[in-house]
């Protein structure tokens, strides 16, 4: 088996995931002249937004979008779409002519003898160096408790959800208030009864101070690029999440969207909630985030026992292994667009 595999190409470098970080990644390779190439689950570039509901709006301008070599091509005051997004990274990738394996989807990552092996469902590819660029939005979370909602109940994790059109008349549970729980709550007002579901009241944020965008005071002062080890950076990873923009705050005030406590438990489409009022449903859209899933990574001491990777700044403690485009990995701006450029010449730097 062995004699087998190391008849193959092995290149310097295989990236998994062909997203932004992936793709910027893959710019800076390239001007290194490496011979790498990008994996990618999905059958296009930019599927992983390309899939998300239907009306997301980027709450960063087009500014501070881009990835490096090609700025994006929209006004600056503008907050692009999803789908903007989405053909933007795979125009991107087509304009660099970016090495691409896509409907590649990883089962394992082992390590023999100093080489990688990265099987897909298709085939084997092998590595000096593994770059694991794959986000941090992976296996999708829902809460568990004492008891279920009633099957009568539809439910819904908000990267299942496109449009109001899959929610049944009624009232509809929003269960978390990130800026994705903020966003489909506001659409869903529209249509349906809301009731917001939250741990604590949301924070709301302006997009604008003093005629500004805020990721331009966040870049101009640093902020966005504080590392989690600073004072700075600890602080802001203490704070609760902030929402960008007034739409909410707006129809909490109205009274268009109710602010419901965290919930207790289910009695039927009764839900119970921690200050014991109850109310029945007809649909949940669960805006509760996601969680790491590295289980296809099977190479001891890469991931730590509650899941996440283990790294300092994107370095593996594995020789050659390498992670890319995690929330917080060098800085708050880490697993947005606006930090995949700069995380991404750093960790070409350590390729290197």
């Amino acid at each position: 088996m062995q004699e087998s595999w190391q008849k193959q190409e092995t290149y310097e470098v295989l990236v998994i995931g062909a997203g932004q970080a992936g793709l910027a990644l893959g710019y800076y390779l390239q001007q290194q002249k490496k011979n790498f190439l990008l994996l990618d689950a999905s059958p296009r570039v930019g599927d992983s937004w390309r899939n998300r509901y239907d009306s997301l709006r980027l709450f960063t301008p087009a500014p501070y979008c881009n990835l490096p070599g090609w700025p994006l091509p929209l006004p600056k005051d503008y907050y692009p779409t999803k789908d903007e997004i989405a053909d933007y990274l795979e125009q991107y990738a087509q304009c660099f002519q970016l090495p691409l394996a896509l409907e590649q989807k990883v089962n394992s990552v082992t390590k023999t003898s100093g080489i990688f092996q990265v099987q897909t469902q298709k085939q084997l590819f092998l590595a000096r160096q593994v770059v694991i660029a794959t986000g941090p939005f992976q296996r999708p979370f829902v809460p568990n408790y004492a008891t279920n909602p009633t099957d009568s109940i539809l439910q819904l994790h908000s990267y299942q959800y496109h449009n109001p059109a899959q929610i049944p008349a009624g009232k509809v549970m929003v269960v978390g208030a990130g800026n994705s729980g903020a966003q489909l709550a506001v659409e869903l007002a529209q249509t349906h009864e809301v009731h917001l579901s939250v741990k604590r009241p949301p924070r709301f944020y302006p997009l604008q101070l003093l005629g500004r965008s805020v990721f331009w005071w966040a870049s101009k002062t640093g902020a966005i690029y504080a590392p989690p080890s600073s004072f700075l950076g600890k602080k802001m990873l203490k704070q609760a999440d902030v929402v960008y923009g007034r739409e909410l705050e707006v129809l909490l005030q109205k009274g268009e969207v109710q602010l419901r406590p965290e919930i207790r438990a289910f009695d039927q489409e009764q839900v119970i909630f921690q200050d014991c009022t109850q109310t029945s449903f007809s649909s949940i859209l669960w805006a509760t985030g996601f969680r790491p899933d590295y289980n296809w990574l099977q190479i001891l001491g890469s991931v730590a026992e509650n899941g996440t990777p283990v790294h300092q700044n994107g370095i593996s403690p594995i020789a050659g292994l390498f992670y890319l485009g995690l929330s917080w990995q060098r800085s708050r701006g880490s697993a947005l667009l606006l930090g995949a450029g700069r995380d991404a010449r750093y960790i070409a730097e350590q390729l290197s």
